[in-house]
């Protein structure tokens, strides 16, 4: 008679020749093989040769463990091949319109762009400067208007409608030294002089709470609160400025978005810093050439209208446009942006709302270089062929770039693609509601 050992081990022998063969077929065949060597497997046959008493314990372990073993290898060839995270992973950020939707009667849907630049202007009223790539938050770019200036005298906010001279304080980010190794400062200078100042870019709570006062400040003639630095920050704005002036880091009290952006017209809520109206201004490159061919006509008579830059708009996502077609971001509604950065291996799609079009004071007139501010271009020209919005105080003034509010956040970067998602023709300056676009 077979040994109990010597009857395990045939059984183990046919049983695991069995799932030896059904591997090999299901790597071969695919999944579905199981069913015919399943149909086909003789158990009567095998089982002939064996001491049946001294395998019978042995058999019932050894098929509990087999249904178990062919489990698993079932699972393995149906499970598909884990993919690295990145374009087609898990890391990124995915905004909430999938496709675009052309509307019946709205104007056609422009093809795709590009992102060629990004402006952050960290101080309102004052020289930004240009970054390669950075994070886009519901709130705006980051770092962008997070300060201004306010006159002490009243509390209320500066700028360069009052006071040209605004736009020759620079401002960049260096690193940090001494007590601030290894952290970002935002450098403060003015144009022309060695008057500089750093502070924390991105300053914690206890540190404005140990160097700076809570106040109440005004901006455009709504209240908000922020952190306001102390006289060794503020004596060479004093001395610049000729007057009692303070730096103000906006505070933690919420300030949200206005005219098109309020709760009565887009529907929702939506804090930002101290941005005018909106957290973020596109503005297309093919738009501004359009405007210096104008003003190049204009300048056969006068010699003192020169080509101007985008800075003048002080836009944050400058896009390149299609020179055939400036202007057409009139009729945006919904974009989308999406940057891929292969060495994070990261797919951002970011949605914007284009929520108004901008309309324009006297600011571009002003030279960010020299603060002179030219009597007539471009507000003139601009008058002449831009009065495009006949929404509130909008039919009084010319348009320049769209105001827009994130749907979500991520990072941009210059190089990223700009997609239309959907267009309209009713676009109206603090009247029209987002819904009715």
């Amino acid at each position: 008679m077979t040994s109990t050992a010597e009857g395990f081990q045939q059984l183990g022998k046919s049983v695991f020749g069995f799932g030896q063969r059904l591997i090999q077929d299901i790597s071969q065949n695919g999944p579905q093989v199981i069913y015919y060597r399943i149909r086909d497997f003789d158990l009567a046959v095998a089982i002939r040769e064996w001491d049946m008493p001294a395998v019978q314990l042995s058999l019932i372990m050894l098929i509990t463990v087999f249904v178990g073993f062919i489990s698993m290898a079932v699972l393995a060839n149906i499970r598909p091949t884990p993919v690295a995270p990145g374009p087609g992973g898990e890391n990124r950020a995915i905004g909430t319109g999938s496709v675009a939707q052309p509307k019946e009667g709205a104007p056609p849907i422009p093809p795709p762009t590009e992102v060629i630049s990004l402006r952050v202007y960290p101080i309102k009223s004052c020289r930004g400067f240009e970054v390669d790539q950075s994070r886009l938050k519901k709130s705006g770019l980051l770092l962008d208007r997070n300060w201004m200036f306010v006159d002490k005298a009243d509390n209320k906010f500066m700028t360069i409608r009052s006071d040209a001279s605004m736009t020759l304080i620079d401002t960049k980010i260096v690193e940090g030294t001494g007590e601030f190794k290894g952290a970002q400062m935002l450098e403060i200078s003015i144009h022309g002089t060695d008057g500089r100042v750093a502070i924390p870019a991105f300053p914690s709570k206890q540190w404005l709470e140990a160097n700076t006062k809570l106040s109440t400040v005004e901006i455009w003639e709504a209240e908000t609160d922020g952190y306001e630095y102390g006289s060794e920050i503020n004596k060479i704005f004093c001395d610049y400025f000729r007057k009692d002036v303070a730096l103000i880091y906006k505070g933690p009290t919420a300030r949200n978005i206005a005219v098109n952006g309020s709760v009565d017209l887009y529907g929702k809520e939506t804090p930002h810093m101290f941005a005018d109206v909106m957290s973020l201004q596109v503005a297309s490159e093919a738009s501004i050439k359009d405007l210096n061919k104008h003003l190049q006509a204009r300048a056969k008579q006068d010699p003192t209208i020169t080509d101007l830059t985008i800075e003048r708009f002080r836009p944050n996502i400058i896009v390149r446009g299609r020179d055939s077609h400036p202007w057409e971001e009139d009729t945006w509604k919904r974009i989308r942006l999406t940057t891929t950065i292969p060495n994070e291996e990261a797919l951002y799609k970011i949605d914007l709302d284009v929520v108004a079009r901008c309309a324009r004071c006297q600011v571009p007139n002003v030279n960010p270089d020299t603060a002179e501010k030219h009597a007539h271009q471009p507000w003139d020209e601009l008058m002449k062929f831009r009065r495009v919005d006949k929404g509130g105080v909008a039919k009084y003034k010319p348009c320049f770039g769209m105001l827009c509010v994130p749907k979500n956040e991520g990072k941009i970067q210059v190089g990223a693609k700009l997609e239309v998602l959907e267009t309209t023709d009713k676009h109206l300056y603090n009247t029209a509601k987002f819904e009715d676009l």
